[in-house]
């Protein structure tokens, strides 16, 4: 409030003059801190923000014709390079997924009850009577054998990927066909490392072949397909046994219907080293025309030919 120095009125601050009189009035001194609206001023002045010297962008290197064609040729060879690389990536899956199966197609598509010319048409393989591999030649009975061109090692020996047998009637007609994958050898001729002995009811009745398979987490070493309708695989492994402290190696036989494509019989065989080598010749299959029946046949001694049928179903 303004007191009017004249007639002692109280007049609104902002007044020029008393309300009452008419006289002038004095406007009141305010402190230095202070503006007309009573607000505080601030105590320092703001310091002025020192405008940033700004950097000069560099200029861009023009390159010259001659750099400029360098670059497009080494950009231009770089793709080159990638295609080429997918390329090669892109051909090795299609030979492991095609190409390694090659022995397996052809045995499966090999037809029963034919004659091995009519097997050689469909197959496109070569059958002869005799292999240029001793060892393979004395791995069982056979008439007719095509051997991959491919080899693989096992236990330090030169052996082929894969080999194809076939046995004729009197009429020359194919009654069995026998494939070997000695690839599932290549690590350990015993075979692929378990951690225990697969046991009876590792397997169901009934069950396919894929989930035989996957169940036993095994590929066949061994597969022999008849007239009879049944199928016979062979799996090869091995564990180490801690009550005799050394390994013990099996072959773990599966016989399937070909009508019903699934497991009738279980069986296995222990094997070992001086017994047999590359052989996967089952043992009598028992129950062929009942339940499944797993049945264990102790290590015998065996001949040369024995011998190389029983250590090749890994």
């Amino acid at each position: 409030m303004l007191i009017c120095k004249k007639c002692g009125s109280e007049c609104p601050d902002g007044n020029i003059f008393c309300e009452a009189c008419g006289a002038e009035l004095d406007a009141p001194v305010l402190p230095e801190n202070i503006d007309d609206k009573g607000r505080v001023k601030n105590k320092k002045p703001k310091k002025e923000k020192a405008a940033k010297e700004k950097k000069p962008k560099p200029e861009k290197k023009q390159r010259s014709p001659e750099e400029k064609a360098a670059l497009a040729k080494k950009l231009k060879l770089g793709g080159i390079c990638l295609l080429v690389i997918a390329v090669i990536v892109l051909i090795v899956v299609l030979v492991n997924i095609f190409g390694g199966n090659e022995g397996y197609n052809a045995a499966q598509s090999i037809p029963l009850g034919r004659n091995i010319e009519y097997a050689q048409s469909e197959t496109g393989l070569t059958f002869t009577e005799k292999s240029t591999n001793g060892m393979i030649n004395n791995m069982c009975d056979f008439d007719y054998i095509c051997i991959s061109d491919k080899t693989t090692t096992v236990s330090g020996s030169e052996q082929p990927q894969w080999v194809i047998m076939l046995t004729v009637d009197s009429d020359d007609m194919i009654t069995d066909v026998e494939y070997y994958d000695f690839r599932q050898l290549k690590l350990n001729w015993k075979g692929r490392k378990m951690a225990e002995k697969l046991d009876q009811n590792t397997l169901e009745y009934g069950m396919s072949i894929k989930n035989v398979n996957k169940t036993l987490g095994l590929k066949p070493y061994y597969i022999k397909r008849s007239v009879s309708n049944d199928s016979l695989y062979c799996y090869r492994y091995y564990f180490t046994d801690p009550n005799a402290g050394y390994d013990r190696a099996y072959n773990y036989y599966v016989e399937f219907s070909d009508i019903e494509l699934a497991v009738r019989n279980v069986s296995y065989s222990e094997i070992n080293y001086a017994q047999t080598i590359l052989s996967a010749n089952p043992p009598s299959a028992a129950g062929r025309d009942s339940d499944p029946v797993v049945t264990e046949e102790a290590p015998a001694e065996t001949d040369v030919t024995d011998e190389a049928a029983e250590t090749s179903a890994e």
